[in-house]
């Protein structure tokens, strides 16, 4: 069997992305017998087989990788170190905290992105302030993900940040700073969430409304059911489920659809 996993390991860094990718399937399959071997293949002078033996790594879930996944945040290669802190947000150990919180200000950014969004995974609060700080990043993916992030972590100092990050000149960041607050029932940004629903982009109107459900502050009323006058399907099933939330559903004159 070890012959085996050291084959399809050598396969890894086959020319043919059909011959790696089957691969990396088989040595899934053998879950924790393929762990030593794939632990080993971290350092091996390939990238490519770095690269999938991070991500099986990840996906098998055995905790015994996570040393060695940490020291592979060292990587040189920045395709391999977004799958090895992609693993490590899959792992959801707290060791690789540290390590997570210093990849969210390297030089790449899928390494930020991922970072971002496995800290949201690990929902330690040592992550609060790295995060707060990643809603600065020039990408919209990192500053997105750090949102999501600090909705998932829960913790009250990411509000007044967050609130901050609902004018962000990007919808999808918008949207996800305005999720994390309907998580975190933040009372104080519902009337930037009401400004919200009228705002430009869907994904900040539709968290919004959803938010703002999750709030249940009896403000919102009113501007939901004027934002549910619209032909937007999605609008209208938002402030659907808001509504009943805030227990004003009756208080619609018209009908909104139950899809």
């Amino acid at each position: 069997m070890v012959q085996e996993i050291d084959v399809l390991i050598g396969e890894l860094a086959h020319d043919h992305h059909d011959v790696r990718e089957s691969a990396a399937i088989d040595l899934l399959e053998y879950g924790n017998e393929a762990v030593e071997p794939l632990i080993v293949a971290l350092r091996n002078p390939h990238w490519r087989v770095r690269q999938y033996a991070a991500w099986v790594l990840g996906e098998v879930g055995n905790p015994a990788a996570i040393p060695a996944l940490i020291a592979a945040l060292g990587d040189t290669n920045p395709t391999v170190q977004e799958k090895v802190v992609a693993a490590l947000g899959e792992l959801g150990d707290r060791d690789a905290v540290e390590p997570l919180i210093q990849a969210l200000t390297d030089t790449e950014l899928n390494v930020r992105q991922n970072a971002a969004s496995a800290l949201g995974y690990i929902c330690d609060k040592r992550a609060v302030p790295g995060l707060i700080q990643a809603m600065r990043d020039e990408s919209p993916l990192v500053r997105g993900n750090a949102a999501l992030a600090l909705g998932a972590i829960g913790d009250k100092r990411a509000i007044e940040p967050l609130i901050h990050t609902l004018n962000d000149n990007d919808d999808w960041t918008r949207g996800k700073a305005a999720k994390s607050l309907g998580a975190l029932r933040a009372a104080k940004a519902v009337d930037s969430l009401i400004e919200l629903l009228t705002g430009a982009g869907n994904w900040s109107r539709y968290y919004a409304a959803w938010a703002l459900g999750e709030i249940s502050d009896k403000r919102a009323i009113d501007p939901l059911l004027q934002a549910s006058r619209t032909n937007d399907i999605f609008m209208k099933r938002r402030c659907k489920e808001a509504l009943i939330k805030l227990g004003h559903l009756s208080s619609l004159s018209y009908s909104l659809p139950n899809r």
